[in-house]
């Protein structure tokens, strides 16, 4: 009689054993088991198969009752050591899925970022438009995916033996790209928006532009007034910052400063200066 050759790996109980031969595949398995639950796997197969997805164990062999019974493996199946190219049970993660949860994660902190009123720095990269405010956009929005990834890859690293995702990578790879384009035209939908307002300016963008009107003030007002101390400066200064953001709507700060625009810069700066005079 020819003696089986011990190829087979089985999964039963939350323990892996093998190579067993056929006969002590049947004799390892309960009649649940055999039924579908338990896990086996050979040379030749792309990952672990359900009992039931098989052929040799369709059946089992004329020495076996109908009732099968679970024997208590035998110490050297439980001992024997895992020297197996056997896959480990589970599969490795997609890099293209856990790409498009960063990317879902990053839609969140730009959301959160607009709630706690800091939207005025997005609505002004992406009203500029330019290489830089673009590219800053980009890489903020693909800091985590690019996270998710790497820890997918990492992840992966360590559980090399186990099958490959079931995740379509040409499926998740269209999904990260729609994410990824659907996320930036909000994003310049939003500057426009934002930037058509006729309200008064408030929040972050006022305080920006106090910040950027006072320093320019103060560098002008030190050139041309030698005779002024810097605290005259300093209170002129914050006094015309205050004042000329008092008056400025988010339309004026996305307006082009064309010759129209620097004319109705000049004519608001003259009055304001006029008034903390």
């Amino acid at each position: 009689m020819v003696e089986e050759e011990a190829i087979w790996h089985v999964f039963v109980g939350g323990a892996q054993h093998g190579p067993l031969t056929k006969a002590q595949v049947f004799e390892s398995l309960s009649s649940d088991a055999l039924v579908g639950s338990g896990l086996v796997w050979r040379p030749g197969f792309t990952g672990w198969k359900s009992v039931s997805e098989v052929n040799d164990f369709s059946q089992p062999p004329p020495q076996m009752t109908a009732e099968l019974k679970v024997p208590v493996p035998s110490q050297n199946l439980v001992d024997q050591p895992a020297k197996t190219d056997a896959p480990l049970v589970g599969k490795k993660w997609s890099l293209w899925k856990s790409a498009s949860i960063g990317l879902l994660v990053s839609a969140l902190t730009l959301l959160m970022q607009v709630a706690n009123g800091r939207g005025f720095e997005l609505a002004s990269y992406a009203h500029t438009g330019s290489a830089a405010t673009i590219g800053a956009l980009i890489g903020q929005t693909l800091a985590a995916p690019l996270i998710f990834s790497l820890v997918a890859a990492v992840r992966n690293l360590f559980h090399r033996r186990q099958s490959r995702s079931s995740a379509s990578a040409v499926k998740w790879a269209l999904t990260f790209a729609a994410l990824l384009t659907g996320i930036l035209a909000a994003l310049f939908v939003y500057g426009e928006l934002f930037f058509s307002s006729t309200e008064k300016i408030s929040g972050a963008a006022r305080n920006s532009t106090v910040a950027d009107i006072h320093g320019t003030c103060v560098q002008r007002q030190r050139s041309i007034s030698q005779a002024a101390t810097e605290a005259q400066i300093q209170s002129y200064c914050t006094c015309v910052s205050e004042k000329l953001a008092d008056s400025t709507t988010y339309r004026h700060l996305g307006t082009k400063l064309d010759a129209s625009a620097l004319a109705d810069l000049r004519q608001r700066a003259e009055a304001v200066g006029a008034a903390c005079r």
